[in-house]
């Protein structure tokens, strides 16, 4: 089963609604650099108020690695999601208090080896690959190229839990899935009326779309 991360909330409605349409995840950007950052104290408030077995990712992209374990604690994360280059494996070994996720960009040379070697010196297994564009991180509304996304999900196979993301709808999210057989994917802008602000009816139409590319 595919698992589900609706990535950029700031509002306890936009949580709420993605819970009830059928969310593993809900991601939660504390970089300044994005039209979806949000403080520590609104993402605790948020969390605090969600239902069971819904897993909540932090986004960071600045911080240090103390940073995202203070604002982990405080806000009630489960998981670090670190989208900069600029994390080693050793900063990523560092973060304890929540589950970690390195993203990666990838561009057209781009090889999984980068993926085996951080894992092999971090310890971490999950792995989240988003669009590349140059001093854009995340929520760029861009897909991975098909062919590139399929070549690097296949060569890592079993080996890590690898997450899609990067432009992805309730048009092609269906079609990505099969292509690349994904542990899960992820979305902010695919089911926005804005940067930020979601849309209840494309939330319900994008995780339809994962659920019935799976049947």
């Amino acid at each position: 089963m595919t698992k589900i991360k609706i990535c950029g909330i700031t509002s306890l409605e936009d949580a709420l609604d993605a819970c009830k349409a059928g969310a593993d995840a809900l991601g939660f950007n504390f970089s300044n650099k994005s039209p979806r950052v949000i403080t520590p104290e609104r993402a605790r408030e948020i969390i605090r108020n969600l239902p069971p077995f819904v897993q909540s990712a932090g986004i960071f992209v600045e911080h240090s690695p103390e940073e995202i374990e203070a604002i982990c604690r405080h806000s009630g994360l489960q998981i670090a999601q670190l989208h900069s280059d600029r994390y080693s494996a050793e900063q990523a070994r560092s973060i304890t208090v929540a589950k970690v996720i390195k993203v990666f960009h990838p561009d057209k040379d781009f090889s999984v080896e980068q993926v085996r070697l951080f894992a092999e010196n971090s310890g971490i297994n999950t792995f989240l690959f988003d669009a590349y564009r140059p001093n854009m991180v995340g929520g760029t509304g861009e897909r991975i190229d098909a062919s590139l996304a399929t070549r690097i999900f296949d060569q890592l196979g079993n080996s890590c839990y690898a997450i899609l993301a990067g432009g992805l709808n309730e048009k092609n999210v269906g079609e990505a899935i099969r292509q690349t057989n994904p542990y899960g994917v992820d979305t902010a802008s695919g089911v926005e009326k804005e940067p930020g602000i979601k849309d209840s009816a494309k939330i319900k139409s994008f995780i339809r779309a994962v659920q019935k590319a799976l049947l």
